[in-house]
């Protein structure tokens, strides 16, 4: 479907002229409903035809979620127009648990909130250089990871991120984080041991909360709270 236009008429009245001369303005307001919900290649996507930006969102027809292995692509193409795929939206595979690997383009830059939790399934995840931020939640119980590298570009990572993550046993954390928050590791029974990089300023509550194989930790000399 077409982006939709919302317009909006006022009518103003000006008494403030000159003596003599009277004027009426219309303003007419234009808003350009500028996003689409479409699905290619058996992904789905919101579109913002502004900007040609896509984000990657839930499937919005049937009962079955994304499973297998998926490669969302750097860019799509839709009615001839050409967007290139921006972020990983919010829930956008939450509870897919038949989804066992996912390819991350080197175009995204952000993953949403909850956008794979309870992935119980998947097992190999990597992040291009191009991701600036980690959502709240965003891998909450996705029990089957074993590792995760946070890449340099990185710069936060949110509440919960990896909370309950009971198979991760190794997480490298790039050099551009600056903070990780509340409850990120939290759970993570299998997590052995973690060096917190130097530009990490601060660590939220409860980030390493019940990781009962945690046996060292490395803080790097900028961590201000704790």
């Amino acid at each position: 479907m077409s982006a939709p236009f919302l317009c909006i008429g006022l009518t103003l009245n000006n008494n403030g002229m000159k003596k003599g001369l009277s004027s009426v303005v219309l303003l007419l307001i234009c808003t350009n409903l500028f996003s689409e919900s479409v699905e290619v290649d058996g992904i789905f996507y919101e579109l913002n035809t502004t900007d040609h930006a896509a984000t990657v969102t839930k499937m919005t027809s049937g009962n079955v979620g994304y499973s297998g292995d998926i490669v969302i692509p750097e860019a799509i193409t839709y009615r001839n127009r050409d967007f290139n795929v921006k972020s990983v939206g919010a829930s956008a595979f939450s509870s897919c648990t038949g989804l066992t690997s996912v390819t991350i383009p080197n175009s995204v830059t952000s993953i949403g909130n909850y956008a794979f939790s309870g992935c119980k399934g998947l097992t190999a995840l990597t992040f291009p250089n191009s991701v600036t931020s980690i959502g709240g939640y965003a891998f909450k119980n996705c029990t089957g990871l074993k590792s995760i590298t946070i890449p340099n570009f990185v710069t936060s990572i949110g509440d919960g991120a990896f909370e309950s993550c009971k198979g991760l046993t190794a997480v490298t954390i790039g050099n551009s984080v600056t903070s990780i928050g509340g409850y990120a590791f939290k759970d993570c029974t299998g997590l052995k041991s973690i060096t917190i990089p130097n530009f990490v300023t601060s660590i939220g509550d409860g980030a390493f909360e019940s990781c009962k194989g945690l046996t060292a930790v490395t803080i790097g000399n900028s961590v201000t709270s704790i």
